[in-house]
């Protein structure tokens, strides 16, 4: 991906119902997250390509994961573009 690409922090949009890729300096929505949409988070320094997978925990509750990351329930806060 493009190194001029908005980042920001991936964050669950209470009023839409859905998670967005949101900067909170600029206040804007940088992208809207649908599921099977790819999108990077950065994980130990490094930007991985990821997606929004939907699971569940131990107590069989839904959770939300990225794909191929440690993220896993709490996802967000995370940086993403």
């Amino acid at each position: 991906m493009s190194e001029n690409i908005k980042t920001g922090t991936l964050e669950f949009d209470e009023s839409e119902g859905k998670f967005v890729i949101a900067n909170e300096e600029s206040n804007e929505i940088v992208r809207n997250v649908e599921f099977g949409d790819t999108f990077e988070v950065l994980v130990d320094g490094k930007w991985v390509q990821t997606q929004l997978e939907i699971g569940s925990n131990e107590k069989c509750e839904m959770t939300f994961n990225l794909k191929g990351t440690p993220y896993k329930e709490f996802i967000t806060g995370v940086e993403a573009r």
